[in-house]
């Protein structure tokens, strides 16, 4: 008995030091540093659609027109009966209604964006790349393609986001 009540005690006070280590280290560097320091750095480069390639862990997700995207497409995207700048100008006004979302990167053609949006608690950051892909002077599409930098499995966050934000888009 004597024994048990030492183990849990001793048990008991580590995850106490773990947990107060823990809280300490988010006071002294931030969340996102603290994050940055455990996981590494979030890989911020540039995405080609064309020519990209996906790991294969199932926290991304990447939907592109027919035939635009090198890599398996987790869906195809729409055609919309506008112009890039109309649909770019609802892609902005949507994204204005999204939590935790900036804008990190544009492309030097002004047709590719690269936001991060990070996890309300964790802070675990997501970055989305979007392209504006014009078709005709009425017409535009969009490639997309959204992942997690850190862990195998996102819960189906990626995917969740990209179809709940190309829903949106479909709002007049």
């Amino acid at each position: 008995m004597v024994k048990r009540m030492t183990l849990r005690t001793i048990l008991l006070l580590i995850g106490i030091g773990v947990v107060g280590a823990l809280l300490v280290s988010i006071v002294m560097l931030g969340r996102e540093r603290l994050l940055a320091t455990v996981f590494g750095p979030v890989d911020l480069s540039p995405v080609d659609f064309r020519t990209l390639t996906r790991p294969q862990r199932p926290n991304q997700y990447l939907v592109c027109p027919a035939d635009f995207c090198a890599a398996a497409t987790d869906a195809v995207s729409l055609i919309y009966g506008v112009p890039a700048a109309v649909l770019q100008g609802r892609w902005f006004a949507m994204l204005a209604q999204q939590p935790r979302v900036q804008q990190i990167a544009v492309s030097p053609d002004g047709q590719q964006y690269d936001f991060l949006q990070r996890s309300r608690l964790w802070r675990f950051p997501d970055t989305i790349t979007v392209r504006f892909i014009p078709l005709s002077e009425t017409q535009s599409t969009l490639a997309i393609y959204s992942r997690a930098h850190y862990g195998y499995s996102d819960l189906g966050v990626n995917r969740k986001r990209v179809e709940t934000w190309l829903q949106a888009l479909q709002q007049p």
